[in-house]
């Protein structure tokens, strides 16, 4: 039993030495060791920097690195890893003068289409506000007037309510419309014709007749009191509506910001857009074999 384990030891060890020099012919290459010179199925070309750097950056059909860009890695002692997925491709840049028109139409409709929603928003939340404004003051003068208007038709006779703003005014100047004394109309219509006519009665009658109210536009105030409430009123009316005046200038401006602004936000993106298109390009250069020189020119799309 003995003799027979010991023959097949000694079996064993013949067989995993001819391996083993078989191995070392096939990595020696040919001439190594007085073995013959036997081309070698493994042995790998010797390359430069430059064909390594050019092979590892050639992709195969498929999304993978091929087998050269792996042997590439491996020669350059560098690990392999799977590919990183292609970034996915930036949409197109708005035009300038686009840009600049959508702003001038809609106050962040400009950096919306540069892609910037959240300065889009502020701006349409701006935009929102100002119109708000407009009609928030619009409603409260429209409101007020018709306050004030009740107030002279209640306590100062008049019948009508579709008159203009100059009108309404001479009402809460005066206490009445006809008459003679401090406090009417009448009075100061009568000392403008005799100035502009002094020796013509007719063309002063004429005159006061012309600009003098008759029927429902005749007013007389039944106290001081409720007269200065009308006039309050009226104030409070007027403001309103010139505060509502100002939503117009605050429109204009934030269409002026929103313009200025696209065009420093085109600037800005051309510029970083041009900063990583100069990122993915490299120039190699690398000495050949013979002596000669190569330079290989790597750009990123």
């Amino acid at each position: 039993m003995r003799s027979k384990s010991r023959s097949r030891t000694a079996s064993t060890s013949a067989r995993g030495a001819i391996v083993a020099a078989a191995l070392l012919a096939v990595c020696a290459g040919p001439g190594h060791a007085g073995l013959p010179a036997t081309p070698s199925v493994l042995a790998l070309p010797e390359s430069t920097p430059l064909e390594l750097a050019s092979r590892a950056a050639r992709p195969i059909e498929g999304g993978g690195a091929g087998w050269e860009s792996r042997f590439a890695l491996q020669e350059a002692g560098e690990p392999t890893s799977p590919p990183a997925p292609a970034a996915e491709a930036a949409p197109p840049l708005a035009g300038k003068r686009k840009a600049l028109l959508y702003s001038l139409l809609l106050p962040g409709a400009g950096e919306l289409s540069l892609g910037a929603r959240g300065r889009a928003t502020g701006f349409f939340v701006a935009e929102g506000l100002i119109w708000s404004h407009y009609v928030w003051y619009q409603v409260a003068g429209k409101l007020r007037r018709d306050d004030y208007i009740e107030q002279a038709q209640l306590n100062a006779g008049i019948g009508s309510k579709h008159e203009d703003d100059e009108y309404w005014r001479l009402v809460g100047l005066y206490e009445r419309s006809h008459g003679s004394g401090p406090g009417s109309y009448e009075e100061d219509i009568r000392r403008e014709a005799r100035d502009l006519n002094p020796d013509d009665p007719a063309a002063q009658d004429a005159y006061v007749a012309e600009r003098l109210p008759t029927g429902d536009r005749v007013w007389i105030w039944s106290s001081p009191e409720l007269q200065s409430a009308y006039r309050s009123t009226r104030a409070s009316s007027n403001r309103a509506y010139n505060r509502a005046k100002y939503s117009f200038a605050a429109a204009i401006l934030n269409r002026l910001v929103s313009a200025i602004d696209t065009q420093i936000l085109h600037r800005r993106l051309q510029k970083n857009r041009q900063a990583r298109l100069d990122e993915g390009t490299r120039l190699l250069a690398d000495a050949t074999p013979d002596g000669g020189a190569r330079l290989l020119l790597l750009r990123r799309f």
